[in-house]
């Protein structure tokens, strides 16, 4: 089964960064996936390079904000959306040309109720990744480009030439 980025399934992926964003993705409608993302995450961190460490770490502040989306506690959702979003700004101001720490903070925050007030950084995220993507694009998975670049298209306010230079550079 593919997930993401046209690499082997879960079963046998010789790249733990994309066993870590497949499982990220099935984590967003699969609860116990949670715990295999982060699982992965730790084991990853081991196999990868330093320069990995950065978006190993956005992936793991992504899957504790997605604990959010499966309690039913109020306080608890905020503790895991506070501690998951601390660790993405964190990532995202350390690291702002990165297209996808930077996407994992959007998806983090983009369906979030307006009285979290994560509005802003939502604005910063699309004007970052427009800015990023159409020369990241052989930095990411070709799949993993496309999905980013159409949800940034569809989604975020930017101008006919951001829009454009977007679409050109879809594989």
């Amino acid at each position: 089964m593919l997930l993401v980025g046209g690499s082997p399934s879960l079963h046998g992926s010789a790249d733990p960064i994309q066993e870590v964003r497949e499982l990220y993705l099935l984590a967003t409608s699969d609860e116990a996936a949670i715990r295999r993302g982060l699982d992965a995450v730790g084991e990853a961190r081991g196999e990868s390079s330093a320069g990995d460490a950065a978006l190993l770490a956005a992936y793991e502040g992504a899957l504790i904000t997605l604990k959010a989306k499966y309690v039913f506690w109020p306080t608890t959702r905020m503790q895991h959306l506070n501690q998951g979003l601390r660790i993405l700004d964190t990532l995202v101001a350390a690291h702002p040309d990165d297209s996808e720490i930077r996407y994992l903070r959007l998806m983090s925050c983009y369906y979030l109720p307006s009285f979290i007030g994560r509005g802003k950084t939502v604005r910063e995220d699309f004007a970052g990744l427009a800015g990023t993507l159409p020369r990241d694009r052989a930095a990411l998975p070709p799949e993993l480009y496309r999905g980013i670049s159409e949800f940034v298209i569809a989604n975020g306010e930017l101008s006919e030439a951001q829009i454009g230079a977007l679409q050109a550079a879809i594989p």
